[in-house]
């Protein structure tokens, strides 16, 4: 009797022992389980997505302050434009292509301050395909009237001609134009004025009736008043600096159905809050 008492002590100490480890065991996976779902947790949680804040960009611009030496100096900026190169040394003659410069297009107030080239996208049919070597000449509208189209046709000999189209163009600013069929540009040709078209206009942005903001590559158009506004154009054009635009193409972004306080977005191709301007808002009604 006595051995079988102790055989069932045995017996249930060994029971005890094993209930401990898998007492021990449950505490160390419930452990580990509470560490694995923290770590998901802390992994799987996505940063808070900052978008850029709206800026308002149917503002007009400030024109720029300074002395006349610092603003003389700043109009010499197109000789080191981006994509462009002069056709003569800045120092040099400068006579390109036959054409002594400036050049002032007869009956208008544009004045082309540079002949040359241009490598980049070519903007002017708004596929921006990558050139090199277009014939481009930079023009500034020195009149206080805003330009709203030009064409500035060259004869190059031949039967050739070489053709700038330039719209929207404020007062006192510049554009480095790119020539209509991307011809080549050839320090040997020599281009004779052959004909102009140009018209003038007020540029209005519409400032008190609708607000105009950027934001994430979009546009947005909101109508600040209380009428019907139809169909909105945004016009506007990009910036190699603060005084000259690339290109005489103006890009538009076109708004529906703008009824009285309403708020639309358009996606936009070819703006950006910092290299774009908006020089024009007109409202169509339907």
């Amino acid at each position: 009797m006595a051995g079988r008492r102790r055989r069932k002590r045995k017996k249930q100490k060994k029971f005890t022992v094993n209930r401990k480890a898998v007492l021990i065991s449950a505490v160390v996976l419930l452990i580990l389980l509470l560490i694995a779902i923290a770590v998901f947790m802390a992994g799987g949680r996505k940063p808070e997505e900052k978008s850029d804040p709206a800026t308002v960009v149917n503002r007009p611009e400030k024109d720029a302050a300074g002395d006349p030496a610092e603003q003389q100096d700043a109009e010499a900026d197109w000789y080191n434009l981006p994509g462009y190169i002069n056709g003569a040394d800045k120092n040099g003659e400068q006579v390109i292509c036959g054409v002594t410069l400036p050049y002032r297009v007869e009956n208008t107030p544009l004045v082309i301050e540079g002949i040359g080239q241009y490598t980049g996208p070519f903007v002017e049919d708004g596929s921006d395909e990558p050139t090199a070597n277009v014939l481009a000449v930079v023009v500034k509208n020195e009149s206080d009237t805003d330009v709203e189209y030009a064409e500035i046709k060259f004869s190059t000999g031949e039967g050739g001609e070489a053709d700038f189209h330039i719209s929207t163009l404020p007062a006192g600013k510049s554009v480095v134009a790119l020539e209509q069929n991307k011809r080549e540009f050839n320090p040997e040709d020599v281009l004779t004025f052959l004909d102009r078209l140009y018209a003038d206009g007020n540029m209005d942005v519409m400032e008190d009736k609708v607000e105009v903001t950027a934001v994430n590559g979009a546009l947005t158009l909101k109508n600040l008043t209380e009428e019907e506004l139809g169909t909105v154009y945004v016009r506007y054009k990009n910036k190699l600096t603060d005084n000259y635009y690339l290109g005489g193409i103006t890009y538009s972004c076109r708004f529906e159905n703008v009824g009285p306080g309403d708020s639309t977005e358009s996606e936009t191709k070819h703006f950006s809050a910092d290299g774009s301007t908006v020089l024009m808002v007109e409202a169509i009604e339907e």
